[in-house]
């Protein structure tokens, strides 16, 4: 059953007032992101293209972005733990993901083809043959999922959405006030990452600003800047070890660091000012 249809059976059933349903905007958009998580992956496994294997895992980021907000009006968590079947293709995903990405790697730092990319070649090709030949237990838990989650879903009042914003936001900026190059920084971006998919569906609930350009801004140079470390440690490996290509990635890492602590000054009043202050008016 497509999962834009979903909910009206619930209606028929019984199981969601109709009154109720109008008011329910997490529902219509649980349903559209769910069901363009699902088109991805159905496409990914009938065409193996990386774009649409990308695509699914982004959708799949969304909607854990949106259970996290959902979740976080409870003590416990409970619609994350019917999320995890989800999660489990995602992780298994990512490996296919992670063999193409090294696979590219080699392939823009490498004049030609060596030991390290044939390896990643076949990782490659493992992984996809992995992925594919348990395709209908994957679609039969995503299905599952949604069912469990669909039920369960209700509405977040304002408030708590403002306060769940104001909270992550308050949160990142203690972390970034002394930015520290290591894990924690990559926390921090999955923080962002939440409020930055959340805020197309509380854009017109918030009761703070949101500077969304400014918060894509943040994420991508931490993006960056992991993306350069996990190259470095690839290239470090002992089947490439190539001293050269370490060398440009360690300078690349100084300016990745520069940039990311020139954005971070005064992050929260950038986060929740819609028009971008000039750097130099930073104190």
């Amino acid at each position: 059953m497509c999962v834009l249809n979903y909910h009206k059976k619930l209606i028929a059933l019984g199981v969601v007032n109709l009154t109720d349903m109008k008011k329910k905007d997490e529902i219509t958009y649980f349903d559209k992101e769910w069901e363009d998580m699902k088109t991805h992956l159905t496409a990914f496994l009938n065409e193996e293209q990386q774009e649409d294997l990308h695509r699914f895992r982004v959708q799949v980021k969304k909607l854990r972005a949106f259970l996290i907000l959902i979740d976080s009006k409870k003590r416990h968590p409970e619609l994350a733990n019917y999320f995890r079947p989800v999660r489990m293709v995602f992780k298994m995903a990512g490996e296919i993901r992670n063999a193409y990405l090294n696979l590219e790697l080699g392939k823009a730092y490498q004049n030609e083809m060596n030991e390290f990319l044939i390896a990643q070649h076949q990782l490659l090709d493992k992984a996809i043959a992995d992925f594919i030949a348990v395709k209908d237990p994957h679609l039969k838990k995503i299905k599952k999922a949604y069912k469990n989650i669909a039920e369960k879903i209700k509405p977040v009042d304002d408030i708590h959405i403002t306060m769940f914003y104001i909270n992550n936001l308050e949160q990142i900026a203690a972390w970034l006030e002394h930015v520290k190059f290591d894990d924690q920084l990559h926390e921090c971006r999955r923080l962002v990452k939440i409020l930055i998919y959340n805020y197309k569906l509380v854009h017109t609930k918030l009761d703070i600003g949101f500077n969304e350009d400014y918060m894509q801004d943040i994420q991508t140079a931490i993006g960056d800047w992991h993306d350069n470390i996990v190259a470095m440690e690839l290239f470090s490996q002992n089947q490439v070890k190539d001293e050269q290509t370490i060398g440009k990635l360690k300078k690349q890492q100084v300016k990745h660091q520069k940039k990311i602590k020139l954005l971070v000054q005064d992050f929260y009043n950038r986060a929740t000012t819609t028009v971008e202050i000039p750097v130099e008016q930073i104190s």
